[in-house]
């Protein structure tokens, strides 16, 4: 066998389960920052930034490090300020078609993080592609 037993993947499982949401935060962060990071070397080489939104911040690296700081704290708040919802109304409680109603919510949370995560993926890609 590989080492890994029943015991150990249950133990893995039961804990992505209670820390999958911090960790895509923790992806999502990672990856806000590359995207300041690649962004700021790609001008340095004397590209242009094609996002129309961040012309006027990214000529300043502290305030395009800013305003992507901002941007990430906006969607902490309002998407764990939506987890905090569905926590306080106690949706095990609920007749089912509520219950379902709150799954879907916290379905649509994650759907959320993930397509950030793959949007921002792109972005940093891109970037590193056009440094390299």
């Amino acid at each position: 066998m590989n080492g890994i037993d029943d015991g150990s993947l249950q133990n893995i499982y039961a804990t992505i389960k209670i820390y999958h949401r911090y960790i895509l935060w923790i992806v999502l962060g990672s990856l806000f920052a590359l995207d300041i990071f690649t962004t700021s070397v790609s001008l340095h080489l004397g590209n242009i930034e094609k996002n129309p939104l961040m012309v006027p911040f990214v000529n300043n690296p502290f305030l395009h490090g800013f305003v992507k700081i901002i941007a990430y704290l906006f969607l902490f708040v309002a998407i764990e300020g939506a987890v905090l919802f569905i926590q306080k109304k106690r949706p095990e409680s609920k007749p089912f078609w509520i219950r379902m109603n709150f799954q879907t919510l916290y379905g649509i949370i994650i759907f959320i993080l993930i397509f950030l995560i793959g949007a921002y993926l792109y972005v940093v890609t891109n970037n590193i592609g056009t440094i390299a």
